[in-house]
């Protein structure tokens, strides 16, 4: 992955832009990834000061996720910006706290930003991954796959109650 590392040692203090085009390859890093495939490109805008590195990154893009309702592929937006910071250290500490912020060792001469944004990748994916709706708001899922998971579903909406709740509804009257 050293196409994802910024040689910051040497520049003078300003703004730095940078460019990462995210796809599969970069995926096969990561076997555990819920995106396997993905066409994303990182914009990365590093702001050099004498007592931080600031990097503001912008994906955008799409990935290729798994339909949660019916488990074929779909292609889901990817929008997403942050910001990191990196403060100057007695170590390297490359995970990030609450704040963004992780920690470079005083002694470095670059940061490497595949994890980071990796990371970030994950975060901007949707909780429910479920395929989009089509121009009259009807569902693009797997019509059979829908069709086999409500035949052999055997969810009946009934009312349950506790019975020791019931006696109260009558005090209303």
């Amino acid at each position: 992955m050293d196409q994802f590392k910024i040689k910051f040692r040497g520049l003078k203090e300003g703004t730095y832009n940078f460019k990462f085009n995210i796809n599969e390859t970069f995926f096969k890093k990561y076997p555990e990834s819920e995106i396997k495939e993905a066409k994303v490109l990182a914009e990365v805008e590093m702001l050099i000061t004498k007592d931080l590195l600031r990097f503001n990154i912008y994906l955008s893009g799409k990935a290729e996720l798994q339909c949660d309702r019916c488990l074929d592929f779909f292609n889901s937006p990817i929008n997403y910006e942050t910001v990191l910071f990196a403060d100057f250290g007695d170590n390297n500490s490359d995970l990030s706290d609450a704040d963004n912020r992780i920690t470079i060792s005083n002694k470095a001469s670059e940061i490497v930003l595949d994890k980071h944004i990796y990371d970030y990748l994950h975060l901007s994916l949707p909780y429910k991954k479920i395929h989009p709706k089509d121009k009259n708001g009807k569902s693009t899922c797997n019509k059979e796959m829908i069709k086999k998971i409500e035949e052999y579903s055997t969810y009946e909406e009934t009312e349950i109650t506790d019975p020791r709740w019931d006696k109260l509804k009558s005090l209303y009257n």
